[in-house]
């Protein structure tokens, strides 16, 4: 099984995506589904050892039952409740020469797309550096996300 992790990329449009340069890149961002165990988001090898260990420990019927299960569905049913499946947006960043253009807001609008539509998560979390204090302001005050928990 392989956790979903996708890149969003918003370019200046003046090449196809194929062929995009450096140069072409006015931002980008991750989107990644990890597990969270209480508070602490789970390293993507760390969620990958979980999942398949709990799948794992089943006997051959029961692993056949989740051979193309979700992994919410796995973490939803095999793991302990504490830990479940989520989906982070982090490593967001714009290019110098496309700051205060929008183009943070667009990349965190589509990311939010693409985790309600593509990966069926009804909310996704941030991984934001503590001290990273203009991210947060992007994030809390400019986009309305909220602070769940700081590590």
């Amino acid at each position: 099984r392989k956790l979903d992790a996708l890149i969003v990329v918003a370019s200046d449009g003046s090449s196809d995506t194929k062929s995009l340069s450096a140069d072409d890149i006015l931002g980008l961002v991750t989107i990644e589904v990890r597990l969270l165990n209480s508070y602490d988001l789970l390293s993507a090898d760390e969620s990958e050892f979980r999942l398949t260990q709990a799948v794992a420990s089943l006997g051959p019927k029961q692993r056949r039952e989740y051979k193309d299960a979700s992994v919410l569905d796995i973490a939803r049913e095999l793991l302990p409740p504490e830990v479940t499946a989520v989906c982070s947006l982090s490593n967001l960043c714009t290019s110098p020469k496309a700051r205060r253009m929008g183009i943070a807001a667009k990349l965190c609008s589509e990311a939010e797309r693409l985790a309600k539509d593509e990966l069926n998560f009804d909310e996704i979390y941030l991984r934001v550096e503590s001290e990273n204090s203009a991210a947060k302001r992007l994030y809390e005050d400019k986009l309305g996300y909220k602070c769940k928990f700081e590590a």
